[in-house]
C-alpha cells in the first residue's frame, strides 16, 4: 500500500518523509516522531519551525525562569516552555515560548503525551523576524478565539512587552512597556519585572516630557 504523502507549509528538510500538497489529520500530526524538525498545525497543514536567534533564546530563559519562580512560590500554577497546546475548537496545536496554567486549569495538561489540551491562561511569544507576522495576526485571532485571557508579545531587541487581555470585544492593549519600564502584569499584580536587569543590561530610565 502507498504511503499517505503529508503537507507541509514551508521547505522541509530532504531528510523528512513529509511531501508538500496534502492534508494532515490531527492525529496524524499527534503520531510524528518527535523533532527535530518541530511544528506547529493550523487547518490540516504543518508549519515548520525554525531555530530562534540566541538572544531569543535567553530572553525566555530569563523570564520563564521568573515567571516559573514567582507562580511556584505563590502556589499559582504552573509555566512551561514551548510545550505543544492543542486548542481543539480552533484545530490548531502551537508551541508557544512560555504558557502559564492557573491551578484550576493544570487538568489541561497531560502528563502521557507532555501536551496542554485546552486553553491557557496565558501565553508568551517572543517575537522573531520570520514569525512576527503570524504571532501578530493567525496566531492573535486564534488564542482569542479559543479564550486565552492574556496575550503577551516580548520584543527581544529592545524588551518591550506588549499586553494584551481578553474582553468580549476582543483583545485589548492593556499596557505597552518599553526599555527600562517595569512590568507589572494584570495576571500577577504582585510581581514587577524588570526584563533588562533579568537579561542583566543596563537600560537608563524612562523619563516623561
Amino acid at each position: 500500500m502507498k504511503a499517505r504523502e503529508i503537507t507541509v507549509a514551508t521547505v522541509v528538510p530532504l531528510q523528512s518523509k513529509i511531501q508538500p500538497r496534502q492534508t494532515i489529520s490531527l492525529d496524524e500530526f499527534f503520531a510524528l516522531p518527535e523533532g527535530p524538525p518541530y511544528y506547529e498545525f493550523e487547518d490540516g497543514e504543518l508549519i515548520l519551525m525554525s531555530r530562534t536567534h540566541s538572544r531569543h533564546q535567553k530572553v525566555a530563559l530569563r523570564l520563564g525562569s521568573a515567571l516559573d519562580a514567582h507562580v511556584t512560590s505563590q502556589g499559582l500554577g504552573a509555566v512551561w516552555p514551548e510545550i505543544e497546546v492543542h486548542l481543539p475548537a480552533e484545530r490548531r496545536v502551537y508551541a508557544p515560548d512560555l504558557v502559564f496554567l492557573a491551578v484550576e486549569h493544570l487538568d489541561h495538561h497531560n502528563e502521557e503525551d507532555g501536551r496542554i489540551h485546552g486553553v491557557p491562561d496565558l501565553v508568551v511569544e517572543i517575537l522573531s523576524p520570520s514569525t512576527e507576522s503570524r504571532d501578530r495576526t493567525r496566531k492573535l485571532t486564534s488564542y482569542q478565539r479559543a479564550g486565552v485571557s492574556w496575550y503577551w508579545l516580548v520584543r527581544p531587541d529592545d524588551l518591550g512587552v506588549e499586553e494584551y487581555r481578553l474582553t468580549p470585544e476582543g483583545y485589548l492593549l492593556a499596557q505597552t512597556i518599553t526599555a527600562g519600564q517595569p512590568f507589572t502584569p494584570g495576571l500577577f499584580p504582585n510581581l514587577t519585572l524588570e526584563l533588562a536587569a533579568l537579561m542583566g543590561e543596563n537600560v537608563g530610565p524612562v523619563t516623561e516630557e
